[in-house]
């Protein structure tokens, strides 16, 4: 574990807290940035991950598209945890479940682990229809 990378995860963990606290979206964007600066991989996707469940922010999206791009199978846990909560701390983007399923199922598709992929088959059979018909289609991509 590099040290710098572990103390830059800490302050971005910290400093995203006090942003929140604060109402200050400039500074979560900021915390944001630094984020995807940090060198050591395991020290990001931890940051990553931790930033996906954290009510508050309005950055969820983008920190999905990091998780994506990671493909850490570690996220899976995480993108789990949110999909069995519920979207109700994604009401800032006005968006419907569906759509905001759809973010989850790229990135459990491009973790591509057989973990990830029983996660989609499970919410494949959730009982919001839109929820289960985007991780339907995603398997159906998957399997294509």
């Amino acid at each position: 574990m590099s040290q710098p990378s572990a103390a830059i995860k800490e302050e971005v963990l910290r400093e995203m807290a006090t942003a929140i606290a604060n109402n200050d979206w400039q500074a979560t964007y900021d915390l944001f940035s630094l984020a995807q600066g940090i060198p050591d991989l395991e020290q990001k996707v931890d940051v990553f991950n931790r930033l996906l469940v954290l009510p508050g922010h309005e950055l969820h999206q983008e920190v999905t598209r990091e998780i994506q791009l990671l493909r850490s199978p570690s996220s899976v846990t995480y993108i789990r945890q949110v999909l069995a909560n519920g979207f109700q701390m994604f009401q800032y983007t006005c968006s419907e479940p569906g759509v905001i399923a759809k973010w989850f199922s790229h990135a459990l598709a491009d973790i591509d682990t057989p973990q990830s992929i029983a996660v989609i088959e499970e919410f494949a059979k959730c009982s919001d229809p839109e929820i289960a018909e985007e991780m339907t289609y995603r398997l159906r991509r998957i399997n294509a």
